[in-house]
């Protein structure tokens, strides 16, 4: 029963995760406005680790990472949050949304073969079939507004934010088997601030600390900082641990079937026939590939 227990906790929290992700592309919309994209990533960062660190000093917690540790905690960073939004905040400058959804929805698919190749994680057929169900939901998804766009500076881009994220779930995997998840995700903040700094500094901080700022902008930030950078890596890392690599990042493919669920009741969007099928898509798909799981947790063996 304790496994069970286990099992059910692990997929509320993917869900939540992914649910705290889709917020952000609801909230950054807002957040555009006034800022630019390199002060918000960095702003969350900063916020995020301010909040992490001040939480463990409260609460006691005194794990810190052994010294031979830290290659690795500042390779997870580099990968996510650094190369991911850099690639993906630069190259959508440059690809159409479509494009840019259907190229990041790969990011599954190559952690489950990284995962295969370098952890030697078991794929199943249903994995397989689930995953591309799921992905086949999400495209329906992208195509919703039926432009396609790229330059080939742009596709390279969005590319290395396939790459950080795919290597991100690799690193980040290890450092679960050794580590609380609260050390993780404030080293990975830390490192991640340190690395967008010398960009913040040089393309931005010009802008910021001149403009006129804005409390709904700034609280949106801080919103995203709190759910997203903080809540959501929080979860997810915990969901690594418990599910491993291959299974946790199939749930990645939730996000913009939450994020067109948000975007209907916070701004007003309506979904369309082909929308609510690629959402339903996305949703068997993720059942398909978990199905032995579901199983498990339906009618238990002991």
């Amino acid at each position: 029963m304790k496994a069970l227990n286990t099992k059910h906790l692990a997929y509320l929290k993917a869900v939540l995760a992914m649910t705290f992700w889709a917020l952000t592309f609801v909230w950054i919309k807002i957040a555009f406005v006034w800022y630019r994209p390199i002060e918000i990533v960095f702003v969350r960062l900063v916020i995020a680790t301010i909040l992490l660190f001040l939480f463990a000093w409260l609460f006691r917690h005194k794990e810190k990472p052994a010294r031979k540790d830290f290659p690795a905690f500042m390779l997870m960073a580099f990968f996510e949050p650094f190369l991911y939004f850099v690639g993906e905040a630069n190259g959508l400058q440059y690809v159409s949304s479509t494009l840019g959804s259907l190229i990041i929805a790969t990011i599954p698919l190559f952690a489950v073969l990284a995962a295969w190749l370098v952890l030697k994680e078991k794929v199943s057929l249903w994995l397989f079939i689930g995953l591309f169900i799921s992905l086949a939901g999400v495209a329906l998804l992208a195509f919703e507004s039926n432009e396609i766009r790229a330059t080939v500076k742009g596709v390279l881009l969005l590319l290395l934010a396939v790459f950080g994220g795919m290597c991100y779930a690799i690193t980040v995997r290890g450092l679960t088997l050794k580590y609380q998840t609260l050390t993780i995700v404030s080293w990975q903040s830390f490192f991640g601030m340190l690395y967008f700094l010398p960009l913040f500094l040089y393309f931005d901080a010009g802008h910021f600390f001149t403009m006129q700022h804005s409390s709904k902008g700034l609280l949106t930030i801080s919103a995203m900082s709190l759910f997203a950078s903080v809540g959501a890596f929080a979860l997810y890392t915990g969901v690594i641990r418990e599910l491993g690599v291959i299974k946790s990042n199939l749930f990645t493919n939730l996000i913009p079937v939450f994020t067109a669920i948000l975007a209907f009741f916070v701004l007003g969007d309506v979904p369309t026939l082909r929308a609510i099928l690629g959402i339903l898509l996305v949703i068997i798909g993720l059942l398909v590939s978990q199905s032995k799981d579901i199983r498990s947790m339906i009618i238990p063996f002991d």
